[in-house]
């Protein structure tokens, strides 16, 4: 088996700033990786994230690594021993599935026994910024079902009711991104409910969340930035109620799988989430997208401009997943 691998970083500029708690981008770098072998080529985009420490940098020194390995063969199976859970992985996971889906005859849909993605309800995402500001973005999603607002730990109630007053009949998911404290979290979260918030997001520090467990919250609590694989589930378990699987957290798809499986059958509920990526960087995450009770892939909508082959987003409905795009 011989096989051709190539790496390259990409950058797209986002139709306008991005703010969350903290910080704010007008650009994304992602990472691309094609693994070419009998014609077939099968490709993986993933967003190296500063809060994990990544870099399309450090990000691409990791895959180099690892190219020899691929060239001669290297497995899905075995990719999950060889590279950490994190962006390099989750480039290479994907590309090896659109190869396998390729050199099969048989889409990731069959593959992984879950259904071709098809007409998936996201959210869409309201940057942080003064409540005017995001009062104004709600007008332009009144027909959204469900509004993500991102929060930090000021003006709390003003920007959350700004939002509600102009979208009154979505229902809104705020992510706080590690801001609160745990005393901010009990002031918010029993007036946040009368304002149609049904999800509060990441309220408090990754590792500083323990308190949680004695914290009986009036709105469901999801994890994120806590959890990444299946081996956080069992602190998890008792603080939150749902957990956000990114699959550039979780290294690829096929943890994010698993992940799955075992947090439901485990009783916590599953956002899918993404990074700032493209419809390339989306696409697998749909298949999670399938079997998800929340669902936060709006990335593409972000984009000043996106791929040829591409998701769109109406109303917070996705397409289909373009078969020329990923999976088929």
């Amino acid at each position: 088996m011989t096989r051709t691998v190539t790496i390259a970083t990409e950058t797209w500029p986002l139709a306008k700033p991005f703010v969350i708690a903290r910080g704010q981008r007008s650009e994304t770098q992602v990472v691309v990786v094609s693994i070419e072998q009998d014609g077939a080529v099968g490709r993986g985009e993933s967003t190296p994230t500063a809060r994990y420490g990544e870099t399309c940098t450090t990000v691409t020194a990791q895959l180099r690594e690892i190219v020899p390995e691929l060239s001669d063969g290297l497995s899905r199976t075995a990719l999950q021993q060889r590279l950490a859970a994190g962006a390099a992985r989750n480039a290479v996971d994907a590309a090896l599935w659109d190869l396998e889906a390729k050199l099969s005859g048989k889409t990731v849909a069959e593959l992984t026994a879950l259904p071709w993605p098809d007409t998936v309800n996201t959210v869409q995402t309201i940057s942080l910024l003064s409540p005017d500001e995001m009062a104004a973005a709600a007008v332009t999603l009144r027909g959204y079902p469900l509004i993500k607002v991102k929060l930090n730990d000021k003006l709390v109630l003003e920007r959350v009711e700004a939002v509600h007053a102009q979208a009154p009949q979505a229902k809104l998911l705020v992510d706080a991104n590690e801001s609160w404290s745990m005393d901010l979290l009990q002031e918010m979260a029993p007036r946040l409910v009368s304002m149609n918030v049904v999800v509060i997001e990441q309220p408090l520090p990754t590792g500083r969340d323990e308190a949680l467990a004695f914290y009986r919250c009036p709105l469901p609590l999801a994890a994120d930035e806590s959890c990444h694989t299946r081996a956080e589930l069992a602190y998890l378990r008792g603080k939150y109620d749902i957990i956000n699987i990114k699959l550039d957290k979780t290294g690829g798809l096929t943890e994010a799988l698993a992940l799955l499986h075992e947090a439901s059958s485990g009783g916590l509920q599953v956002m899918v989430g993404c990074m700032l990526g493209t419809s390339l960087g989306i696409a697998p995450a749909m298949f999670v997208a399938t079997r998800a009770s929340y669902v936060d892939l709006d990335a593409p909508a972000l984009l000043a401009r996106d791929r040829r082959h591409k998701l769109v987003i109406n109303n917070g409905v996705m397409s289909a997943l373009p078969v020329q795009l990923w999976g088929c």
